[in-house]
């Protein structure tokens, strides 16, 4: 690595940025990782609705809700 950077700053400053960005990348990482596992978990609640709709509709406990309203 080099002593100085572009601007001709010192070696201290240029730990100081490599640390900045070390972070954000570790944070970018965390970012990534948390909404991978939200969206994961949104599929898995998405899959028991189905799954807990369809028990209803084979007991007869509710209609047919194919292509039901959300409001």
């Amino acid at each position: 690595m080099t002593d100085n950077n572009f601007t001709g700053a010192p070696r201290r400053d240029l730990t100081k940025y490599r640390l900045t960005l070390g972070a954000a990348l570790v944070g970018l990482a965390l970012a990534g990782w948390m909404i991978q596992a939200a969206y994961s978990q949104h599929v898995q609640v998405l899959n028991i609705g189905d799954q807990t709709g369809e028990r209803l509709q084979m007991r007869g406990l509710i209609e047919n809700q194919e292509g039901a309203q959300h409001e």
